[in-house]
């Protein structure tokens, strides 16, 4: 009976570590910039494309892919809704989150490796709502008292530190996408060397709920992108009859 559990465990657990490499990959492509703003077999006005799979090569070697068949984003649209200004607290939460990893995916052993990115999402989650999420006059102070905790060792895996300077979302967001593939990727590795259990199906969800958390904000901006995009392009077509 054990044994049927763990096999239900390990396939469900796989199933959801494939779903979220598949997904990140997509909106990674599907959110990247182009080095030529033309794109070959799409009719781009300013409205964004409408197109099937047409795909072209965009900034830093990432495949540009219509969002799940439907759109190609057009870059002021993603530049716009992804504004950098306005989303400048969680540009940096997704930053310090991406930082943190790094030095998590060098743990070889596998139970070492899940419990610490477990570790990791609890800290993470704290300082969010201690920090990210209060707002009063004493915010900057509070940071700084973040910032101090971080320091003197409280977090033991998440990196608070951010540069000196406004960060690009959309620049952030694809490398986020890049290491989070291969976190998932690495925790694939992982089953093949420990025993799958409910404790160890329980810790896995429970650091993919906050990534899931993250993919759901992402993608309901997107898909009030393609609802806009589709809306204008309709509008083209018989303005009389959108008006």
């Amino acid at each position: 009976m054990t044994a049927v559990a763990g096999n239900v465990w390990e396939f469900s657990i796989r199933e959801l570590i494939n779903k979220r490499i598949v997904t990140f990959r997509h909106l990674r492509n599907a959110m990247a910039l182009p080095l030529d703003l033309s794109v070959e077999g799409c009719m781009s006005n300013g409205n964004g494309s409408v197109c099937g799979s047409t795909e072209s090569v965009g900034g830093k070697g990432t495949k540009r892919r219509a969002y799940f068949n439907t759109l190609l984003f057009d870059p002021e649209d993603l530049r716009g809704m992804f504004n950098s200004i306005r989303l400048r607290k969680r540009t940096r939460a997704y930053f310090m989150l991406g930082a943190s990893l790094g030095p998590i995916l060098a743990i070889s052993n596998p139970s070492d490796y899940i419990k610490a990115l477990g570790i990791l999402i609890n800290e993470y989650d704290t300082y969010m709502s201690e920090n990210f999420f209060r707002k009063s006059k004493g915010s900057d102070e509070h940071s700084s008292v973040m910032q101090a905790s971080y320091e003197s060792g409280i977090f033991s895996y998440l990196d608070t530190h951010t540069p000196p300077f406004d960060l690009d979302f959309l620049q952030v967001f694809d490398t986020f996408c890049q290491i989070t593939v291969i976190m998932y990727t690495k925790l694939a590795d992982s089953l093949l060397s420990i025993p799958i259990t409910q404790t160890a199906f329980d810790s896995i969800a429970k650091i993919d709920s906050r990534f899931k958390k993250m993919l759901g904000v992402v993608t309901k901006e997107l898909d009030e992108l393609v609802k806009n995009a589709v809306t204008r392009e309709l509008r083209l077509i018989d303005p009389l009859d959108m008006a």
